[in-house]
């Protein structure tokens, strides 16, 4: 059976910062709540939406938000270093032993929560109708620039960009170049019906510029805060 997409909620049970983020409670509901809402908003027959965790708890939470957890994650890829390919590649290779292969992935982190039904569609149309593009990351315009970073050593500075034109770091910001950062709120990749993929990324990956308004992304208590009052205020 092929599908045209698979949408994948990653919320294992670790976190650095915050103890248990995936699940804390945020107005009530546990963080996942809110990405498994606009999951369930989007379900489609030919879409594949599942929770990807290590945790018997959040899987259970998970399926009482109707977000189907086909099994638990190993532990050897759920730790603090563990990349995204190696969950994605445990996942396609999961489903192709049920003969169920997939056209499209994305990525719906709970730790990117503002996200809209009629903001996926968009973003989704923009990335299959690029045929030349291996993935799309949303992105936000920043109000920092490299040009203008430093890193120290031996008790020096040294600018972390070459710099193309003379002292850039002593130019207005505005003569700088634009300069963008991804938010995680969507991570779209193709896959083309593969069972293993060696990137995530690909060779050429194309983005959907989000308004600054949306932009959550949650890794400290203070983040929690901020997204409870934008959800009053939304």
């Amino acid at each position: 059976m092929k599908k045209n997409l698979i949408i994948i909620i990653p919320a294992r049970k670790g976190s650095s910062e915050i103890k248990n983020k995936n699940i804390k409670k945020v107005n009530g509901k546990p963080l996942i709540y809110y990405t498994c809402m606009l999951a369930n908003n989007i379900k489609n027959k030919n879409f594949e939406i599942i929770g990807n965790t290590d945790c018997k708890n959040i899987a259970k939470i998970f399926n009482l938000y109707k977000i189907n957890t086909p099994f638990l994650r190993p532990k050897k890829i759920s730790n603090k270093y563990s990349l995204d390919i190696s969950y994605i590649n445990y996942t396609l290779n999961f489903f192709s032993k049920k003969s169920v292969w997939f056209k499209y992935g994305l990525i719906l982190r709970p730790t990117s929560p503002l996200r809209s039904v009629k903001e996926f569609k968009k973003i989704f149309n923009k990335f299959k109708n690029n045929k030349k593009a291996s993935s799309l990351r949303t992105v936000c315009l920043s109000d920092r620039t490299p040009f203008k970073m430093w890193k120290i050593k031996n008790d020096k500075l040294f600018p972390i960009l070459k710099q193309t034109k003379k002292e850039m770091y002593n130019m207005p910001r505005q003569l700088l170049d634009k300069i963008y950062f991804q938010d995680g709120a969507y991570e779209f990749f193709k896959i083309d019906y593969k069972e293993k993929i060696n990137s995530i990324s690909g060779n050429y990956i194309t983005y959907y510029k989000r308004n600054i308004k949306n932009l959550i992304d949650i890794d400290s208590k203070s983040d929690l805060v901020s997204f409870a009052k934008k959800l009053k205020t939304n």
